[in-house]
């Protein structure tokens, strides 16, 4: 599916993902309660649900839970009763004639997108194109996935691009400078502008958000009013502002919930972070990806 677009329309709202890199802070993108976990803990934030993570504390990071990191982004959820959650491929749409693979909350009230099965096609929106979510569908066109606040939220968002992690083809759809992120353990593949987060280079409306091993995404703040500053609590990647992120209490001074907003620093220059926190980097050593080498986080050293 090709789908011409500039690359900004991309840069929208979305959840958290696992993330192995800095220090095993998590990063969630969307639910609390079940994105944001330890890698001991489970990969299941990721878009929505993950959060920012390194040896030293961070987050795992794409959870809305949105971005598990699965190779293929295509393994399906089991039922306790053995029935499968998952009945369709987002990325190689394979529904019949007049429906389309889009993602859902399998549980009624939860905050992230975690299966995917066929619906549908009940409008046309293209890349970029706002739209309008109910419960398990949108009026985006196939392939597309209307994100709001966060993936399993319903209302009025934008229409983004599934994408086939293990080819990375977001090109394909148009988007040659995106990066395709397995949000939600695999379960919602989306191509998502990357983005330095020490620069905030995202734009006026949109933040530079940790997504763990797989880089930082443009992506629409969700902090609630009055929160999302250094030391306030955060449950997906999008809960902090601009410039910080969403890691584990464990490695931060003076959290009081399970997940508190950190800075990010540069490694390359003074240490910023207040005492007995650090500038420790995001990524295990030899890990970090091409230009991201001097990211951190402040967070208490291991």
């Amino acid at each position: 599916m090709m789908i011409s677009s500039p690359k900004h329309w991309l840069r929208s709202l979305f959840d958290p993902i696992p993330i192995h890199a800095a220090f095993g802070v998590l990063l969630a993108l969307g639910c609390a309660d079940k994105q944001a976990v330890t890698e001991e803990e489970g990969n299941e934030a990721t878009g929505d649900e993950t959060s920012d993570s390194s040896n030293n504390g961070e987050a795992e990071a794409p959870s809305e839970g949105d971005g598990d990191g699965d190779d293929d982004g295509q393994e399906f959820v089991q039922l306790p009763d053995g029935g499968a959650v998952n009945t369709c491929d987002p990325a190689g749409q394979d529904c019949p004639e007049g429906e389309k693979c889009t993602g859902y909350v399998v549980e009624s009230g939860s905050c992230c997108v975690d299966a995917n099965k066929c619906v549908s096609v009940i409008g046309n929106g293209q890349l970029g194109d706002p739209c309008m979510r109910s419960a398990d569908n949108d009026d985006c066109d196939v392939g597309l996935f209307c994100m709001t606040k966060t993936s399993g939220s319903t209302g009025d968002g934008v229409c983004l691009a599934f994408c086939d992690v293990g080819l990375q083809d977001c090109g394909e759809d148009g988007l040659p400078d995106a990066d395709c992120i397995a949000f939600n353990d695999g379960t919602l593949p989306l191509c998502q502008d990357s983005c330095d987060p020490l620069t905030q280079d995202c734009g006026t409306t949109m933040g530079c958000y940790g997504v763990g091993e797989q880089g930082f995404v443009c992506s629409m703040p969700g902090y609630e009013d009055g929160l999302g500053n250094d030391g306030d609590m955060c449950y997906t990647v999008q809960s902090c502002k601009p410039g910080l992120g969403c890691t584990a209490t464990d490695v931060l001074d003076g959290c009081n919930a399970a997940r508190c907003c950190t800075p990010y620093c540069d490694l390359s220059e003074p240490d910023p972070c207040t005492a007995p926190e650090q500038c420790v980097p995001y990524f295990e050593e030899g890990t970090a990806p091409p230009n991201y080498e001097t990211v951190g986080l402040c967070a208490i050293p291991a």
